[in-house]
């Protein structure tokens, strides 16, 4: 076994008690999310029915007009505050930010950048 993968393997095994706490944690965290959507009357929604919605109204706002880039627009107005609030929540944690997003901390720091939140 490769170095990288025995550090992998045993970082699993040490962390692996953890994971119940981290469940518990996820679980605690859709119901904190699903509380303060009750008060916003869209309780219980995924978030695709929010874009889905707001897609929609910005066609609907262009009427015949036919937008470019779309794809790109739309995830940078997901990416940024994404980015922002888990940067916040982490405490600037860079390493730590990276390992709630699931990026590589080198991917992190360049779309920290591209967004000016560095």
């Amino acid at each position: 076994m490769t170095p990288q993968a025995q550090y992998n393997a045993s970082h699993v095994n040490k962390s692996a008690g953890n994971l119940d706490y981290y469940e518990e944690d996820y679980h605690r965290s859709i119901r904190n999310v699903e509380s303060a959507l009750d008060d916003t009357g869209h309780a219980h929604e995924p978030l695709r029915i929010h874009v889905e919605r707001v897609v929609r109204q910005y066609f609907a706002m262009l009427g015949d007009e036919i937008p470019t880039d779309l794809y790109e627009l739309i995830l940078k107005e997901i990416e940024q505050p994404l980015l922002s609030v888990v940067l916040e929540k982490s405490r600037g944690n860079q390493t730590k930010c990276a390992q709630i997003l699931g990026l590589n901390r080198g991917t992190l720091r360049k779309k920290l950048k591209i967004y000016g939140l560095m």
